[in-house]
């Protein structure tokens, strides 16, 4: 392949041109069903791109098996992560090609843990990967047969591999590709083919044997958590998966390594929603421990030749990726996304259904000459392309009521109950196919005159919003929306009403088949239109992963969750994908409670793509921060998850102090601090202590904090603390050059002791980083208001204004003057403090000091410095400083005895700063 110039951050710009001699190369001819499928040329060029890098610094990262750099245990494992409904199997089946044309000996890859996904992935990868007329010459393929083949095959000879077919392939040097379904029997069966027939003859060719395994959809049933013991029998044998998927490759007898001293295996897992792959403990035999790497999608904006979330395409908005910046962000205004709070819930399913009908005659109208739902039923075609280009693109609707399957079927008789006029007890005698019920229109007709106001909203709801689409991106080709509501009305009766379907999708016998999109040949061999042209789908958990809704423009999302998952939920966002082309009529109702989930997890997930990004370009797999939010928890698939606000509290407090004697320089620090100009508090004894009388910036209270020194604390620039800091900088997007950077400035000190968010170095970095933020629309942060607020919907002049400043102070007690040693250069006689200290430490035994009442507010030492001024505290209720005030560094001088003091150090931090919630795996 020849490359462009201007390879730039470690992303390399590449065409698809082939060369002589590469006519029978995995990758051509991969290449050539990418360009057939109508994927525009610069997204060609990013999945190539993206795959060479997986490819390069994943698979063979530490180069060919037997070289030096493969870890002892001749296994590695990475993580790719895709986005949602983006199109993660094009890169997935890019890499496989790829790799075998690096010369993988075997490739496994794990198709989903149900048939549909599985037979899916297996359709896929043989219409679009092993495509070569002389395919059985290029490989050894298990299994064998076609994708109509597999549901209720004999699993005893769905994966069997003969000793004389292996052995041939081996000395042949053809791969051996595996497509399975992640089950255990299903797993266990191939594991087993491998070990007995594979190994042993790789063994004998006396040369390294590279093993790839392609895990697509790893969050789902492949992550490892001690959690699974005793839940019910189907959880426990799903818990099983992890166990069986590492055993294609190790001995149950000898975990920790390879089943033999030439196999070498590098397993690749594939998620758009990775929380629980990275919170997993990365001794876990399948937690990604050697690279990680970030799809991208096209849309309006980025470069394709930088690492980033996103690239600018030529070919317009009909290929761009309609995730969440377009849903969340750039559309807001539109809005696509509707809050269904204040609508009558017996009204919710009707106006959807009103909605996508309207939605659906507009299509039509848009695409003159071409063939309606109704209308298509009758027609045949002489080939698949005939039919493909006269009848009208699929249009779905989708109905998530709940997870239970007997809603979806309640749910789906009233739509036909309303739609044809009858009552849901004889919806049963409603024509029923293979794809669903008919919709009918006796009822239709009767709502549109009785309730026609309803309908012509929907129709005024897209016109003004098409306009608005338009302006906000800047788009310039005309699509039209008809001004008549009586053109709409007889689209919808004539052609888009008798040719919609409504279908229950799920794990239920009643449940109808599988979605087509396709043109389909009858049982007489003629073409067909698609037997899902235009549908309302009612589903629930099975449309949270794999499968793609074609068409997808009205969703209904009605279900809730008290404890919600973000992964979970973030599977749940059909409407996703690449709907640029009817993206002005898709149109998303629910609650505003579940509508801001879906924005938190958007940001949440961007930041963590950011990190990953980042990830790629420093070759490591650092601690990734997964966030997750107040009100919902980033992942149900690990136990013990535990919160950590990137927030220290509104008075941490630095309890841990230097051991007698050992304190020099703090105090002398404090000692030149207070040895000018200060304030008596109270004026003229200074029994309380000391105030300097001009208070700090955030960046000047940061350094202070960071001059403190300990014998045993200070993690250094390179630990895990400096890492977390590290990702917080990258998910607000500081730039490199920026004076705030390194947000975490510790010093590095031997056997440094984890003093948390008590450390002063943390307390530092976080008043170092709300400095920075201040300017910055920075996602997945919120703000530490009471109650919190996204921090992106703050107006940057209300951030700068509630910058806090901090007073500094010194705290005296009762015990005797300080006679010698840096403390006497204070400007007032310093009385230390009688604090208890814990037994066998240095670390106070509580922290703030006195809290006195005057009336019903607390004037304790975390406001030393408002009673120093005078000033009345503005707190809330749970004492905390109000936005917008100043904050304080109050120092604390303990007698220690022996004529020996330490310094302890409190802060006193106002609301309104910059917060996020980290998950964290363990007790």
């Amino acid at each position: 392949m020849n490359a462009h110039d201007g390879a730039h951050h470690g992303v390399e710009r590449v065409t698809l041109v082939r060369e002589p001699g590469e006519s029978d190369s995995w990758w051509t001819a991969y290449a050539d069903r990418l360009a057939a499928s109508g994927i525009g040329g610069t997204s060609r060029e990013v999945i190539e791109a993206d795959a060479r890098y997986i490819v390069d610094h994943g698979i063979f990262g530490a180069g060919e098996p037997t070289a030096s750099r493969w870890p002892a245990t001749r296994e590695r494992r990475g993580l790719v992560m895709g986005a949602v409904q983006s199109g993660k199997t094009a890169s997935m089946l890019a890499v496989a090609a790829m790799a075998l044309d690096r010369g993988v000996d075997a490739l496994v890859i794990l198709g989903g843990t149900r048939t549909t996904l599985w037979i899916q992935t297996f359709e896929r990868f043989l219409g679009q990967l092993d495509t070569q007329p002389n395919a059985t010459r290029r490989r050894l393929r298990i299994p064998a047969g076609e994708g109509s083949e597999l549901d209720g095959s004999d699993l005893s000879l769905l994966y069997s591999l003969s000793d004389s077919g292996v052995k041939r392939a081996l000395q042949r040097r053809r791969p051996i590709i595996a497509v399975a379904m992640k089950n255990t029997a299903h797993l266990e069966r191939l594991g087993r083919n491998l070990r007995d027939v594979v190994y042993p003859l790789a063994m004998q060719r006396d040369e390294p044997f590279h093993l790839l395994v392609i895990d697509d959809e790893a969050d789902d049933s492949s992550v490892v958590d001690a959690s699974a013991e005793g839940l019910d029998e189907i959880d426990v044998r799903r818990k099983q998966i992890p166990r069986r998927i590492v055993d294609l490759w190790e001995s149950r007898q000898q975990r920790g390594e390879t089943v033999q001293a030439n196999v070498y295996a590098t397993y690749l897992a594939y998620t758009a929603t990775p929380q629980a792959n990275f919170l997993q403990d990365d001794t876990n035999p399948l937690a990604p421990t050697d690279f990680v790497a970030s799809l991208r999608t096209p849309g309006p904006s980025g470069d394709p030749v930088v690492r980033e979330s996103g690239y600018r395409i030529p070919d317009g908005i009909r290929g761009w990726y309609t995730g969440g910046e377009i849903y969340y962000k750039a559309l807001a205004d539109v809005p696509l996304c509707l809050p269904t709070d204040d609508a009558d819930p017996a009204s919710l399913v009707p106006d959807a259904v009103r909605g996508f009908l309207v939605a659906a005659a507009i299509r039509l109208n848009r695409s003159q000459g071409r063939v309606g739902p109704y209308s298509a039923r009758g027609s045949r075609f002489r080939s698949w392309n005939e039919a493909k280009a006269i009848v009208i693109d699929p249009m779905s609707m989708l109905i998530n009521p709940s997870s239970a399957k007997e809603s979806h079927f309640d749910v789906a008789d009233a739509v036909i109950a309303w739609a044809g006029g009858h009552t849901e007890d004889h919806c049963d005698g409603v024509n029923v196919g293979a794809q669903g019920r008919d919709l009918g229109t006796e009822g239709l007709v009767r709502d549109m005159d009785e309730r026609r106001d309803a309908w012509v909203t929907w129709l005024d709801r897209y016109r003004s919003g098409t306009a608005k689409v338009d302006e906000l991106l800047t788009l310039t080709d005309p699509r039209p929306v008809p001004e008549a509501w009586d053109v709409v009305r007889r689209l919808i009766l004539e052609e888009i009403a008798p040719g919609t379907r409504v279908a229950v999708i799920n794990s239920d016998e009643r449940a109808d088949d599988r979605p087509e999109f396709s043109p389909r040949r009858d049982a007489n061999g003629v073409w067909c239109a698609p037997a899902n042209i235009s549908t309302i789908f009612v589903s629930g958990n099975v449309m949270s992963r794999g499968l793609t809704l074609e068409g997808l423009m009205t969703t209904l999302f009605t279900r809730s969750a008290s404890t919600p998952l973000a992964d979970t939920q973030m599977q749940m966002q059909r409407w996703f994908g690449y709907r640029g082309g009817y993206i002005d009529l898709c149109r998303v109702l629910m609650p505003r409670d579940q509508l801001n989930l879906f924005m938190d997890y958007h940001e949440n997930d961007e930041a963590l793509r950011r990190d990953v990004l980042r990830a790629m370009d420093s070759g490591t797999v650092p601690d990734l921060t997964i966030l997750q939010g107040r009100t919902f928890r980033a992942t149900g698939k690990i136990a013990n998850l535990r919160a950590e606000p990137l927030f220290p509290g509104p008075r941490p407090f630095v309890r841990h102090m230097n051991p007698a004697g050992a304190d020099g320089d703090n105090l002398g620090l404090v000692s030149n601090l207070f040895a000018g100009e200060v304030l008596a508090v109270p004026a003229g004894s200074a029994k309380r202590g000391l105030l300097l009388p001009d208070p700090l910036s955030l960046t000047d209270a940061a350094g202070l904090l960071e001059r403190l020194r300990y014998v045993d604390h200070g993690p250094g620039s390179s630990g895990l603390e400096a890492s977390r800091w590290q990702s917080v900088a990258n998910h607000a997007q500081i730039p490199a050059t920026d004076e705030s950077l390194p947000l975490y400035r510790a010093p590095d000190v031997e056997g440094s002791r984890d003093l948390g968010s008590e450390s002063p170095y943390a307390i530092a970095a976080y008043l170092r980083l709300w400095s920075a933020v201040v300017s910055r629309r920075v996602p997945g942060l919120t703000s530490t208001d009471e109650p919190s607020v996204r921090w992106s919907l703050i107006e940057r002049d209300l951030l700068v204004r509630r910058q806090p400043r901090f007073w500094v102070g010194l705290r005296f007690g009762d015990g005797e003057a300080v006679v010698d040693g840096p403390l006497t250069n204070v400007a007032w006689p310093v009385r230390p403090m009688l604090r208890r200290v814990v037994e066998g430490t240095n670390d106070l035994d509580a922290s703030w000091g006195s809290r006195n009442y005057s009336g019903d507010v607390i004037r304790g030492d975390d406001l030393f410095d408002l009673v120093a001024r005078g000033i009345e505290p503005q707190v809330t209720p749970t004492g905390a400083r109000l936005p917008g005030s100043d904050g304080l560094i109050l120092f604390h001088v303990v007698d220690r005895f022996d004529g020996h003091q330490t310094i302890a150090a409190g802060v006193s931090v106002p609301l309104g700063g910059p917060d996020h919630i980290r998950a964290r795996s363990g007790a």
